[in-house]
């Protein structure tokens, strides 16, 4: 039975994502860039449930600000855009993805090469463009995935372009009630699609935490993520009773 709903899902996800891209795409010229982040919410939910993630939501969503979450799945691609109309930052690798690059070019995805020091500075300013215009951002400041019982270093640059700007940060943490949800190390990615896939279901939980503003990006940074620690901690503690 777990294969056959790891086929399903495969299969669903490859022709949902490819309907959804051409979608995005067309509508986007009589729509404008709002008719792609509907599709990428529309993507988004039906992806969830298809792949049997139930999400249970903390705190208040907004759609205002730079989205600052901690990273330790590729589900959580799925999760914000759910609740949030936004847009990503992502390493530059995943736009020559086949599918999941197309989607997220067609979305308006940041790419950053941070090999490139003219690319991060190119980043910064169109993260700012997009803010600018209403347009929320969605960074994952440890830069990579996290087994989720603890956050990575951040990446301290946007919380200095965000004190600069004067740009809200919105703090949020994601948990997952199963630990081998997080994909981390050397784990291969489509072994690990396969063996969380066959179940049945698994629960994710994410919370939005208040905007935080500040004139240093120091102290931005400490705060956003000392609250985050807090709730990661908050949701580790209490798994068992989850």
């Amino acid at each position: 039975m777990g294969y056959v709903r790891l086929f399903y899902r495969g299969f669903a996800f490859v022709l949902l994502t490819i309907l959804c891209t051409v979608v995005a795409l067309l509508g986007s010229f009589v729509g404008g860039h709002i008719w792609a982040l509907r599709t990428q919410q529309f993507w988004s939910r039906i992806l969830l449930a298809i792949f049997g993630v139930k999400t249970v939501i903390h705190g208040n969503p907004t759609n205002a600000g730079l989205i600052m979450a901690n990273h330790q799945s590729y589900i959580d691609i799925w999760l914000i855009p759910r609740y949030v109309l936004s847009v990503f930052v992502a390493k530059a690798e995943v736009k020559r993805m086949p599918l999941v690059g197309w989607g997220a070019t067609v979305v308006d995805t940041v790419h950053v090469d941070r090999s490139s020091k003219e690319s991060r500075k190119a980043t910064k300013d169109m993260i700012a463009d997009r803010l600018r215009n209403g347009r929320s951002v969605i960074i994952f400041p440890e830069g990579t995935t996290g087994s989720g019982e603890d956050l990575l270093p951040f990446k301290p640059g946007m919380f200095h372009v965000a004190a600069e700007e004067g740009f809200p940060l919105i703090p949020v943490t994601i948990f997952y009630e199963d630990t081998d949800m997080a994909w981390v190390g050397n784990d291969n990615m489509g072994s690990h699609f396969a063996r969380n896939f066959k179940r049945a279901s698994t629960i994710a939980h994410i919370h939005f935490g208040e905007p935080v503003k500040g004139a240093d990006g120091e102290l931005l940074m400490q705060e956003v993520e000392g609250r985050m620690k807090t709730r990661l901690q908050r949701f580790n503690v209490n798994r068992i009773n989850l």
